[in-house]
């Protein structure tokens, strides 16, 4: 990514494209004449991007009319737990006992402050997602314009990625995973300016941008700990080496110093509120894994599988980026600012892919051994760094090279994955919500409505076809249109992402959420649950249950006991619930009742009974 105006622009596209007597250009890079003019008119891009990100908000909240509850258990209760307590509200219990990062909690902790019913508060914060995540499109534009891509071939390509399904799948839960996307987007822009050239002031504002991205990406998620180290690396290398302003460099490591501390003092404050809690045990999973050499073959098939399931989540554009990148990583011909900025790119995507499958428990999932998530934040980066790369190139030798190498990179990793864990495939269990890009390219196979099984070899061949037809149009429009035609690009692109992410919404999250109604507001129904109510449960209960009403009981607290087996209910709990299913009275379900409770209504048909205090 550089700037409009920097050299290494120009020493990029020189390497990449032939003289222009061989290309036998005709008109302008940013295609005909009064196109061009209207594109530059001052108001126009800001009109347009506006335009662009209030519809996209719109989209994204038609996706979630009646999401009204956390069906991603236990990661949604738990950013929520923590956002409560944020806002000011009491405390109660977090699922797992355990203090993840906390910044995306911060973000939608106004939604907590605003109202404590549930239902209502959950709209809110699906509608704080929606605007954070939407503003990937006025990031993905800015991005693409440091690459030197005009602005209505930017415009397009980043309208893709701000509909791409990584992008807005996660943004339809309250996970850190809908700010990610931006963080990382923001990184890379921030790490790129300080290392163009320029004058010194504004090196240092980009290092500030890029430091600050790098440090709330810590703060909010574990895998801000592969970008937060990323950056530290590579800003004390500049610092030694003068990449850049010795300032822009130090100033840069103190914004990271400071973003750590903030996280440290975040988790500490936290903990002091939340009765048991501990910090987060991730990092300590990871290495505990990497350790074992017994785990070794587990860790590198997973490895496999992420970073198969990212090629063909980016429909084989993501492979495309890769191969860009590290072309440009060991060329020294491209300028530095190119070069640290693929470097960023691909250890990120490296980095976490191994860290991910370290940390990940062996819970018997296919999705933990291809796994979507925890790459996700990086789909919109590769979409925009293959699109830069097909508008740059004008051979069509070196396109259908770069498309070539796009598909052996996507093959061998489907081939690796399919060899290591045929059998751990076989074995382990299918959700949908885990493998949803998965699920819709395997279901455009054949005309059959087949979304309830995974398919590694039909996944990758439609995800291969649409790189091959992106191609194909990329190479139809030669040298002469090529703004146009990379344009035309961009926006099948759009159309695709958008038509894919209705698709996963209708057969993924539509039917994940109906399937865990029961355990949300459901619940609250059938167990009548009031306003106020201080729950204890059995922790026999559903898991699931459990979980949901860490946050539904929004204005009360729970607590989890061992109420079967004689531990008394916590001082200051009004209601017990407790799993029954037996066909004896309702009242022997809890012998261990201490005065002053009495069976308030038998719902056994749930698998439970509900008790109450006075």
């Amino acid at each position: 990514m550089a700037p409009n105006v920097d050299e290494s622009c120009y020493m990029m596209e020189a390497h990449l494209m032939p003289p222009a007597a061989e290309r036998g250009v005709v008109e302008p890079p940013d295609g005909p004449r009064t196109v061009r003019r209207w594109w530059n008119a001052r108001w126009v891009v800001p009109a347009a991007l506006t335009a662009g990100y209030v519809l996209n908000v719109l989209f994204r909240l038609s996706l979630v009319t009646r999401q009204d509850f956390p069906t991603v258990n236990p990661d949604e209760e738990m950013y929520l737990v923590m956002a409560r307590i944020l806002a000011g509200l009491p405390t109660t219990e977090i699922p797992g006992n355990q203090i993840i990062p906390s910044g995306y909690s911060l973000l939608v902790s106004p939604a907590l402050r605003i109202t404590q019913d549930p239902v209502y508060a959950y709209h809110l914060v699906m509608g704080i997602n929606a605007l954070i995540s939407c503003l990937v499109l006025p990031a993905a534009y800015w991005a693409l314009r440091r690459l030197r891509v005009p602005r209505p071939v930017a415009y397009a390509a980043a309208t893709a990625a701000v509909l791409l399904p990584p992008v807005v799948f996660y943004a339809q839960y309250a996970m850190a995973d809908t700010v990610l996307p931006l963080l990382v987007l923001l990184w890379l822009i921030g790490m790129h300016g300080l290392f163009s050239e320029g004058d010194r002031a504004r090196r240092i504002r980009f290092g500030l941008l890029g430091a600050f991205a790098a440090g709330y990406s810590l703060l909010t998620h574990d895998r801000g700990g592969v970008i937060m180290a990323l950056t530290g690396v590579v800003l004390l290398v500049a610092l030694v080496r003068a990449w850049a302003p010795r300032a822009a460099a130090a100033a840069a490591l103190a914004v990271l110093a400071v973003m750590f501390c903030v996280k440290q003092v975040m988790t500490a404050w936290l903990m002091a509120r939340i009765d048991g809690a501990r910090p987060s045990a991730v990092a300590n999973a990871v290495f505990q894994s990497l350790e074992d050499t017994a785990l070794l073959r587990r860790t590198v098939m997973r490895i496999t599988g992420h970073l198969w399931y990212f090629m063909t989540s980016t429909w084989g554009l993501g492979a495309l980026a890769l191969v860009v990148c590290v072309y440009v990583v060991l060329r020294r011909r491209f300028a530095l600012a190119d070069r640290v900025t693929a470097f960023l790119a691909v250890a990120l995507l490296f980095g976490i892919a191994l860290a991910g499958a370290a940390g990940l428990p062996a819970d018997g999932r296919i999705d933990t051994i291809a796994y979507a998530r925890y790459l996700s934040p990086l789909a919109a980066v590769y979409v925009l760094v293959a699109v830069a790369a097909l508008y740059h190139l004008r051979s069509r030798r070196k396109i259908l090279a770069l498309g070539a190498a796009a598909c052996g990179v996507t093959l061998a990793l489907a081939a690796v994955l399919v060899h290591m864990a045929a059998g751990e495939l076989r074995r382990s269990v299918f959700v949908s919500w885990g493998l949803p890009d998965a699920s819709f390219l395997s279901s455009l196979w054949t005309a059959k409505d087949n979304w309830a099984s995974f398919h590694a070899g039909r996944t990758t061949a439609v995800a291969l076809a649409v790189l091959a037809a992106v191609l194909l149009l990329r190479l139809v429009g030669g040298g002469r249109r090529v703004a146009l035609t990379c344009g035309a690009i961009g926006l099948a692109l759009a159309v695709f992402a958008g038509f894919a992410t209705v698709s996963i919404t209708e057969h993924v999250t539509k039917p994940w959420i109906s399937w865990r109604s029961g355990d949300a507001t459901g619940f609250l129904q059938a167990a009548g649950i009031r306003r106020g109510d201080r729950l204890v449960m059995d922790a026999g209960l559903r898991w699931e249950t459990r979980m949901a009403m860490s946050f539904e009981v929004l204005d009360g607290r729970v607590w989890t006991r061992e109420l079967v087996k004689g531990q008394a209910a916590p001082e200051g709990a009004t209601v017990a619930v407790l799993p029954f299913a037996g066909k004896g009275p309702a009242q022997d379900s809890w012998p261990a009742a201490a005065p002053g409770w009495h069976l308030d209504r038998d719902v056994r048909a749930n698998g439970y009974v509900v008790w109450r205090s006075g």
